[in-house]
């Protein structure tokens, strides 16, 4: 009798289904438990990435949703273990952890633990909503056409008037009805227009041009900058423009095999570096200034301190 026809296929289809569902279960707790060293250790740095995030994503190759709820529930499960023993034995999913991290604490797990065990999706959400309502309204991304975003984000009621009130003025200023998309792309360009440091430097590089990256020193302050090289200089910020705008505000550190080299490229929370340290002589120069943010900025530091 052919396999396909065999009474016993439905039952061992059935078994194998429960075994890799457990697996499946034991493999997201093992996988929250080596996140969280990880993250302790921060492993992720030395693979290029500034954050554990973006390892997830890029060097472990999972979805930004996946990554997103590992992350959130390996680091409450580093704060209350019970957490990671739950999903463990399977009595609590993934899906539900994430939605009682923004809530639980050592105090209230025994709560959160059972309700998390036992209620629906549904219920658990509603219950969390009753005390932390910005959760119920999570962030979201996702692209509806090859270059249009679907964006989901929760506003408390006072922020969307206000919204609202910038949405009426552009109408107004502008003779015709202005959708909230235009409204926050108009919010947004104007922001970047103001504050990005990258097109600032454009605009005043352009208006000034470049000016020679070193500090100008008179033969009277060179004795005083050799004996006093401890002492960090200011940056001038026509020298700050050339590095921005060189480095387009993202981080420069570079690591991995020479064939295969992986710039960071993260753009939050940068800081400027100095390749040659001020206490042993490095000075505010064009090649001696680059861009890290500031994971990698610790690092490189870090790794230096170990050197020495």
């Amino acid at each position: 009798m052919s396999l396909n026809h065999s009474p016993l296929l439905p039952q061992q289809v059935h078994q194998r289904a429960l075994e890799l569902s457990t697996r499946y279960k034991r493999a997201e707790a093992e996988l929250l438990e080596i996140l969280a060293q990880v993250d302790r250790h921060r492993i992720y740095l030395k693979h290029g990435h500034a954050s554990l995030f973006l390892y997830v994503v890029r060097e472990l190759g999972l979805s930004e949703g996946v990554a997103y709820n590992l992350i959130t529930v390996a680091r409450k499960a580093a704060e209350v273990p019970e957490l990671r023993e739950h999903i463990a034995k399977g009595s609590i999913t993934l899906s539900n952890a994430r939605r009682i991290t923004p809530i639980l604490t050592r105090q209230n797990k025994d709560q959160w633990l059972e309700k998390a065990s036992s209620l629906s999706q549904r219920q658990l959400e509603k219950e969390v909503a009753k005390v932390r309502p910005q959760s119920e309204t999570q962030e979201s991304a996702s692209y509806v056409t090859e270059n249009r975003v679907k964006l989901v984000v929760g506003l408390f009621e006072s922020d969307m008037l206000a919204l609202r009130r910038v949405q009426d003025l552009l109408s107004q200023a502008r003779g015709r009805a202005v959708s909230l998309e235009e409204t926050i792309v108009t919010m947004t360009q104007a922001h970047l227009k103001r504050f990005d440091p990258v097109r600032r430097a454009k605009r005043q590089i352009a208006k000034k041009g470049v000016i020679e990256g070193k500090l100008r020193t008179t033969p009277d302050s060179i004795q005083v900058n050799r004996a006093q090289r401890a002492k960090r200089v200011p940056i001038p910020a026509h020298l700050l423009h050339q590095v921005r705008l060189r480095d387009q505000g993202r981080c420069t550190h570079v690591s991995g095999a020479p064939n295969a080299e992986k710039r960071c490229n993260q753009s939050r929370w940068i800081e400027i570096h100095h390749k040659i340290p001020v206490s042993e002589g490095g000075e505010n120069t064009l090649e001696n200034l680059t861009t890290l943010c500031c994971a990698h900025h610790d690092w490189t530091h870090s790794q230096a301190d170990a050197m020495t």
